[in-house]
């Protein structure tokens, strides 16, 4: 059996994170013994309570390098500033984008020791995505559960494959276009 992070059990939404001052954070893991990719410490302790992620938005430039987890709790202003800055450029507008995404992120850090990610797209207003070549109309991104990313200098096709082995949600690799799609919607794969 392959485990999967329950990224549904980790957060009720991020509405529900601006209307807290803190919401409980937590990660179930099955440890079936399958869970290869985790760190013994998290098989024994589980998912650290305390997380940061460092990302770059492609677009902007703009970084978010900053602690969003701490003692199991994700910290509203981080989840707020992390959201802002993978706001929908085109436009200007942004929406909380959903929790479990940064711990995916933090998930990467660690796997594949990597410093900084960079998000290609984060939240997009449906009239952006409509005018986006390629784009579903029911985008994960127009509900703020998607993250388009790239870890530089590393197989982003590895990446997709191993997500695709211990998530639940969507999970799309774009190997012309140099990304890879995560997503907290239902449980799928694609190569774009």
């Amino acid at each position: 059996m392959v485990s999967l992070i329950d990224r549904r059990g980790l957060c009720a939404g991020a509405v529900a994170a601006a209307a807290l001052p803190a919401v409980a954070a937590r990660a179930e893991t099955n440890n079936s013994g399958a869970n290869d990719w985790l760190p013994p410490k998290w098989r024994e302790l589980g998912f650290p309570s305390r997380r940061w992620v460092n990302i770059v938005f492609v677009h902007t430039n703009e970084r978010f390098k900053n602690i969003y987890c701490e003692a199991g709790e994700y910290i509203v202003p981080a989840v707020k500033q992390f959201s802002w800055t993978c706001r929908d450029y085109r436009r200007g507008e942004w929406e909380w984008i959903h929790p479990m995404l940064l711990d995916l992120l933090f998930v990467l850090h660690w796997k594949y020791n990597n410093d900084e990610i960079n998000i290609f797209s984060g939240y997009r207003t449906p009239e952006t995505n409509a005018n986006i070549e390629g784009a579903a109309l029911n985008s994960q991104h127009t509900l703020a559960k998607a993250l388009d990313i790239h870890l530089p200098n590393t197989d982003n096709a590895a990446v997709a494959e191993d997500f695709r082995k211990f998530i639940y949600g969507g999970v799309g690799m774009y190997p012309l276009k140099h990304f890879t799609h995560l997503d907290c919607g239902p449980l799928r794969s694609w190569v774009g």
